[in-house]
């Protein structure tokens, strides 16, 4: 069950990947008429608070696929809730500054789109964490294998952040 359960979760993160990679590369392709707008607009010290609470969520999940136990889960739930926190109010303050997927700049169409895109995976995750969390729905005997496809799935969108980090914001700054 563990290896099947591997496996169907790789060959969709594959898949995910590809989407990712096409987004990052549409920011890319469009940053240079775009960075300045980016450099007035983000916030590189919130946003590295964020990150670091998302990347504290893969050792808390590490620790999950370990000891089975619920409460490394709930704190992965936590860190990455906090996350996704962050990110509303980073949208919440783009739009009070009229940077907005619609507006007059490439980077906010570019920004919101591969951000959103990872917001939605991040919760997306959370909607998993918070089934695993309950324990509604698994047997004990295949328990472990849902947490061991779950772990490559938050492994997957902290690693994808990583990149978004280093593009969107260190690029911009550094």
């Amino acid at each position: 069950m563990k290896q099947r359960a591997r496996l169907g979760m790789a060959l969709f993160l594959l898949n995910e990947a590809v989407l990712f990679f096409m987004l990052i590369a549409a920011f890319v392709y469009f940053r240079a008429s775009s960075v300045a707008t980016a450099a007035r607009n983000l916030d590189l010290t919130t946003a590295t608070l964020y990150t670091a609470c998302l990347l504290a969520s893969s050792f808390t999940m590490w620790r999950a696929t370990l000891t089975g136990t619920r409460a490394w889960l709930a704190a992965t739930l936590a860190l990455g809730a906090i996350f996704l926190y962050g990110q509303s109010a980073e949208y919440w303050r783009l739009f009070h500054q009229n940077v907005t997927i619609s507006g007059r700049t490439q980077f906010g169409t570019t920004f919101f789109a591969l951000t959103g895109v990872h917001a939605l995976h991040v919760f997306g995750g959370l909607l998993l964490l918070t089934v695993l969390v309950s324990g509604a729905g698994f047997r004990p005997a295949h328990r472990a294998a849902v947490v061991d496809a779950a772990s490559l799935y938050w492994y997957f969108v902290d690693a994808i952040w990583i990149l978004i980090f280093a593009v969107v914001y260190l690029w911009t700054f550094l």
